[in-house]
């Protein structure tokens, strides 16, 4: 069963009738998933509009790997189009086998194999049956 427009908008409203904001990226979704590496099948969820890769704390998505640079890579995300960018990294960054040039952008699609140092993640991505899509 399909929820109705009116039944929606109850969903949106918070218990004190407060409109609840989307999540970011809505009504679009990011996932990058462990295939490969210390946290096999961890998932993260890509939840700003530019998420820092590489090794160490300070990194919004950290991977304790020696083959991992301090800033390895860049995930930028603009409305429904997801990008990769190699900081310089000293042992690259692959998608589906192929190395990235440095500080250029490269398009993700869904199902891509990201690696990074010696872990692979799977890129994920969609859109939440949800929402309409805007028929013009």
């Amino acid at each position: 069963m399909v929820p109705n427009d009116e039944a929606m908008e109850e969903l949106s409203r918070t218990a004190d009738g407060m409109r609840r904001q989307p999540p970011f990226g809505a009504p679009y979704v990011f996932v990058l998933l462990v295939m490969d590496g210390a946290d096999a099948s961890a998932v993260h969820r890509i939840v700003r509009q530019e998420t820092v890769v590489g090794r160490g704390a300070e990194n919004h998505l950290a991977i304790e790997d020696d083959q991992v640079s301090k800033v390895h890579c860049k995930i930028r995300v603009e409305g429904p189009v997801c990008t990769l960018v190699d900081a310089g990294s000293r042992n690259g960054t692959r998608i589906n086998g192929r190395r990235l040039a440095a500080n250029v952008a490269q398009r993700l699609r869904h199902l891509d194999e990201v690696d990074i140092g010696s872990h692979r993640f799977l890129f994920l991505s969609g859109r939440s049956r949800a929402q309409k899509k805007n028929v013009a």
